[in-house]
């Protein structure tokens, strides 16, 4: 598939997500006032008002979807697992919709593993057994290929929500997403900036990367790669247990999620070492809908979905800065040890990581896409963060 190819099918999928209504004309447009009607102009008129009529037969229709209550089903892949800001995040959704929506939406939440499986979340909501979701594309890589690369590239320097923003909003991202995604009846309505992922617990002392040889190990992705580069054995269980993992000698090591999701699940008490830094400072989340059903609400609860959706994302990324910072206190009072990698260990696992990234260029027409964006936005983090001076 060509360029041209894809961006005509990113346009068309963003332009057909949500159904529009055209304007006939107006009464007003049908006769002018100090005008003398001739038959031909009468008969025009009629045939309009006529026609007219027939569109008021379809208005129960719209009438019954303006009035409507929707209830909706929300699966969180990761509340009631003690990550304190995804489970405040998630209530402050729910309460937003119903407030925004002057309570003609109304959202269930439901937390992890209740409706679905982590893996089960993308068809789930296509099928309709649950209307919303937040969750990772990481999870539906097998589905949608791209997805894994939508949720984090290892080292790629999403550091800011801003700088994210711009490569989701003006570089492409949002549109390649969403029509990713139309095929499977899922709309995408927002990315959200989570924590940093891949800060990892150990029950062994890591120095280097080497040191992973012979370790079972809970990664994904690119990540997981780079770790069986290094002797690893990968090992995959859903988040939410990985302390059983660690505790049943399932695991040795993993990484998951932020010092609020390993505090929160009291990793203290089966690992001993938490190894910094995070390879991915934040993971990228996303909020996904049932198309069918956002395409069936009126465009004005259309946008609450979308709006409530990105003020979610906003208040995610800013409690985890309190979150994590707790967090990481309570691990270290749990006697937790932290072991910091080697700035030469990460400049090699980065370019390793980077190299392996582009290595997927003509796979896949929408990895190509990402491959050129991040490509675009690694250059530009560079050229404005720093040094800040002028182009030579």
């Amino acid at each position: 598939m060509s360029d041209r190819e894809i961006k005509d099918s990113l346009v068309a999928g963003q332009s057909t997500s949500i159904s529009s209504a055209s304007s006939g004309p107006t009464a007003g447009e049908m006769v002018e006032p100090n005008k003398a009607l001739n038959r031909r102009g009468y008969l025009k008129s009629a045939a309009l008002v006529a026609g007219a009529g027939a569109a008021a037969l379809g208005m129960p229709a719209i009438a019954r979807a303006q009035n409507k209550t929707w209830k909706l089903k929300l699966q969180s892949n990761w509340t009631g697992i003690g990550i304190e800001a995804q489970d405040r995040a998630a209530k402050l959704f729910c309460d937003r919709v119903k407030k925004m929506s002057n309570g003609r939406i109304e959202v269930t939440n439901f937390n992890a593993e209740v409706l679905l499986g982590i893996g089960e979340t993308f068809r789930g909501v296509g099928s309709g057994v649950a209307d919303l979701a937040v969750t990772s594309s990481i999870y539906h890589r097998g589905i949608v290929p791209v997805g894994e690369y939508l949720w984090a590239v290892p080292f790629f320097p999403v550091t800011t929500l801003e700088f994210y923003e711009n490569i989701y909003s003006f570089m492409g991202i949002k549109e390649l997403w969403q029509a990713a995604y139309k095929p499977h009846n899922v709309a995408h309505l927002t990315y959200m900036i989570s924590d940093e992922w891949g800060a990892m617990v150990s029950t062994r002392p890591v120095a280097k990367y080497a040191d992973f040889k012979g370790m079972k190990v809970r990664a994904f992705g690119i990540w997981a790669d780079w770790l069986v580069h290094n002797g690893a054995a990968i090992v995959t269980v859903p988040g939410g247990e990985v302390y059983t993992a660690v505790q049943t000698k399932i695991i040795d090591a993993a990484a998951f999620g932020s010092p609020d999701a390993w505090a929160g699940m009291k990793m203290w008490e089966v690992c001993k070492y938490y190894l910094n830094p995070s390879v991915i400072p934040y993971d990228i989340v996303e909020v996904i809908m049932n198309l069918k059903t956002l395409n069936e609400m009126p465009p004005d609860l259309q946008e609450v979905m979308f709006s409530a959706a990105r003020v979610m994302n906003i208040e995610l990324a800013a409690m985890t800065i309190t979150t994590d910072a707790r967090g990481r206190k309570k691990l270290a009072e749990g006697g937790m040890q932290t072991l910091m990698m080697p700035d030469d260990e990460l400049a090699k696992a980065a370019e390793w990581c980077w190299n392996r990234f582009v290595s997927f260029k003509g796979k896949d027409p929408y990895i190509d896409k990402v491959i050129e964006i991040y490509t675009q936005a690694r250059q530009l983090h560079k050229d404005y963060y720093g040094p800040k001076r002028l182009p030579v």
